[in-house]
């Protein structure tokens, strides 16, 4: 039975993927369609961002109210509102309404499905789900892409096209909820956890766990390094350095490549090797390819070093994400992983958009010093929360209950 939800869950994290994308790939159109500037698809990404932190930062609450199943089937029915209502949009204010269920939808799957899955399932599973994210946000822009090719119009029809998919995927998990019911109450009696403790911390106590600041910060500058490489790449390349437009959109194509291709490796490694070390092994290759960044004295070394940042981020955050009960125990770990993503979700709308600015009053070539300072960022968060949750009696030592 665990088995079954597990494919269900895979095959959610497929449609967390799908929406990612679809803005991004589909703006240039949205943009000549509605007859609106170019640079305000970054009001659209920061409601989305804005909605996810909300969604993330209540998903205690709405855990405890409606259950996991729940609060992911009603988080899917989100989003389904949200591509129909961009389908539907005849102007700007309409694809902001639009974006608003589409940013609550995706915060509260996220946090829910990977707490979920942490506490129950190995360290692969939730390397491979990030990877099926990939495939989601991969899949998204050929939908898209092939609607549009064929009428001005087309993102229309591809959004109500991915409803469709998620329509479908949002019935299979309500079906579920039976399996859900089952599959819970299995691991209780497997893995009894302390529910008093799940009851007392509210979100403000949260921050006042012992390791939980450093926990937030390696989380942070994890999504700093991730969102500046994977946003402001082209940008560099383009401005910094003279490659073309077209070559310079498809070299970021590279980065998705490395992210899910090593999530699928990374998922079979950590059947041998611990979260900590899965961590480490990110880093070590994240800082071979931020030193790629500076190598402009020949342009074709600046792609590999954003492949070796995929290649890089794909075991971190995973193993952040699997480390948090073992880290925190598992009576907390909900608490930790709605902070924590939320937290990360912020470096959405404040990292990467301040490299913009960076980027554009200084200068673009400054990337690599700008990812260093998150990468020692992420280094120092990594390995200080380890040494401060090595004594599980102690997390709460400083919250009065």
């Amino acid at each position: 039975m665990s088995i079954l939800l597990l494919v269900i869950v895979y095959l959610i994290f497929v449609s967390l993927g799908l929406p990612d994308s679809f803005i991004g790939s589909s703006w240039p159109s949205i943009s000549n369609n509605l007859g609106v500037g170019e640079s305000l698809q970054g009001v659209i990404t920061l409601i989305i961002s804005f909605g996810t932190i909300v969604s993330t930062f209540a998903n205690g609450f709405l855990i405890k109210k409606l259950k996991p199943y729940g609060v992911v089937s009603l988080s899917i029915l989100l989003t389904i509102i949200g591509l129909v209502s961009i389908g539907l949009a005849s102007n700007f204010v309409y694809i902001c309404l639009a974006a608003i269920p589409l940013g609550l939808g995706a915060g509260a799957i996220d946090s829910t499905l990977n707490n979920f899955v942490a506490l129950h399932y190995k360290a692969l599973h939730l390397n491979w789900l990030h990877a099926s994210w990939g495939v989601g946000a991969l899949i998204s822009p050929l939908i898209s892409g092939g609607f549009i090719a064929s009428s001005n119009n087309g993102y229309k029809i591809a959004g109500f096209v991915l409803a469709a998919i998620q329509g479908v995927i949002c019935l299979i998990s309500f079906l579920a909820f039976p399996i859900w019911k089952k599959v819970i109450i299995e691991f209780d009696k497997k893995e009894p956890v302390n529910i008093e403790k799940l009851k007392n911390i509210g979100f403000l106590k949260t921050f006042q766990i012992k390791g939980v600041v450093f926990a937030i910060i390696a989380f942070y500058s994890y999504i700093a390094i991730e969102q500046t490489s994977s946003l402001w790449f082209s940008s560099l390349v383009h401005y910094g350095y003279g490659v073309s437009e077209a070559l310079s959109a498809s070299w970021t194509t590279l980065f998705y490549v490395g992210i899910t291709v090593g999530r699928f490796l990374s998922g079979i490694l950590s059947l041998k090797i611990k979260d900590k070390n899965m961590i480490r092994i990110g880093e070590g290759i994240l800082i071979f390819g931020i030193i790629f960044l500076s190598f402009g004295f020949n342009i074709y070394l600046l792609p590999v070093g954003l492949t070796l940042i995929g290649l890089g981020c794909a075991p971190v955050y995973p193993g952040i994400i699997h480390a948090t009960p073992n880290r925190f125990t598992k009576e907390l770990s909900q608490n930790v992983m709605n902070v924590q993503i939320g937290c990360a979700y912020i470096a959405n709308v404040s990292a990467a958009p301040l490299f913009g600015i960076i980027g554009q009053y200084i200068d673009f070539k400054v990337m690599p010093i700008y990812l260093g300072i998150f990468y020692i960022l992420l280094i120092l968060g990594n390995e200080i929360v380890l040494k401060k949750t090595m004594d599980k009696t102690t997390l709460l030592e400083k919250i009065k209950i």
